[in-house]
């Protein structure tokens, strides 16, 4: 076996045993980011929230609990679709900020999906960086 191959197969190793140890976490612009606890907490109360200004408080509240678990302010990765079409929708289609409670956001956040339902554009704001 080549220097090269051994080198590849090491690192694949490397990243299956990182994956199953649970130790890898996705990236968002080059850095890692970390869902603690209390980030968590403050996502199920995004998940939980039953008015649009419940939510969009408690999608604030998350991603300061997020920025202070990160030592630094996150925008996670987005992901809009329609929910009766299940058709992917650009963050910045007037749809999606016209009746955002048609739609589903996926955020991706240390390596997890978390999935909610917009009742109100002023609860995508803060991830549009609004």
């Amino acid at each position: 076996m080549t220097n090269a191959a051994g080198r590849w197969i090491f690192c694949l190793t490397a990243m299956a045993a990182s994956a199953v140890a649970g130790v890898g976490h996705a990236q968002t612009s080059g850095a890692t980011v970390v869902l603690t606890q209390p980030s968590q907490d403050a996502w199920g109360r995004v998940r939980q929230a039953l008015t649009p200004e419940q939510q969009a408080l408690e999608v604030r509240r998350f991603l300061s609990a997020l920025a202070a678990a990160n030592g630094r302010p996150i925008t996670p990765a987005l992901d809009a679709r329609h929910i009766a079409s299940g058709r992917a929708v650009s963050l910045d289609d007037p749809a999606l900020l016209q009746r955002p409670q048609a739609h589903e956001v996926t955020l991706t956040v240390d390596g997890r999906f978390l999935v909610f339902r917009p009742l109100s554009r002023a609860s995508l704001d803060p991830f549009l960086g609004r």
